[in-house]
């Protein structure tokens, strides 16, 4: 890698440890909270195409959701750039008695593991941060002939978003970059890429009655 991919991956690692130490995105709760149907949606799919799988979370911060998937998937994997989210990754699943489970810490845009490792390969905001060339090629390398990658992630044409991403620069590492048409059109050199699912462009509205009486409780 070069200077400035080094630099970019230590800012990424400074940052989510910081993260997962005492958790710096608190007030964007109430965003996520007005698009969970669509997340909920991504949970589905996933745990539906991990039965029985050898399966890669890629980005797998502290792995709340890859512990559960790792109790019908045959084998349970997971990276991170922050070793403190690996750290409590590996001790969740030892809590919890699973043992089908390989937590480890890896640059997500250069993975170690050999080609056709992995039936799946998912992850929640994590592509976005990252040189998406990179990281394309790498999740390609690793999947099984067959094999599916899917990801729930932010885009960048929403004007109302944009603008508050802007003014809270602190709830984000300055490399990040919500997904655009154009990275779409990038994944396709990859993957076949099946139709792309939109949530928020809406329901984004709700988010002044979240805390009301006629709010759907989460």
């Amino acid at each position: 890698m070069n200077d400035d991919q080094l630099r970019r991956i230590e800012s990424e690692r400074e940052f989510h440890n910081a993260r997962f130490t005492e958790e710096v995105r608190d007030a964007q709760g109430k965003y996520y909270a007005s698009i969970k149907h669509g997340s909920l949606m991504f949970d589905r799919r996933v745990a539906e195409l991990a039965k029985g799988a050898d399966v890669l979370e890629y980005g797998c911060g502290s792995a709340l959701q890859g512990i559960e998937l790792a109790r019908t998937a045959r084998t349970m994997t997971g990276i991170d750039i922050s070793d403190v989210a690996i750290a409590d990754a590996r001790a969740l699943a030892e809590a919890q008695g699973v043992h089908n489970t390989h937590y480890q810490t890896m640059n997500a845009e250069d993975m170690t593991f050999a080609p056709n490792s992995f039936d799946l390969v998912f992850g929640r905001g994590i592509i976005h941060h990252l040189d998406l060339e990179r990281c394309f090629a790498s999740v390609q390398r690793v999947l099984k002939p067959g094999g599916r990658a899917v990801f729930w992630e932010p885009l960048g044409h929403n004007p109302v978003l944009n603008r508050y991403r802007s003014a809270t620069p602190e709830a984000r590492t300055p490399d990040e970059h919500p997904l655009l048409r154009s990275d779409f059109r990038l994944a396709e050199r990859y993957f076949d890429v099946d139709t792309p699912r939109f949530y928020g462009l809406t329901t984004i509205a709700s988010v002044p009655i979240r805390d009301t009486v006629w709010a759907t409780p989460c």
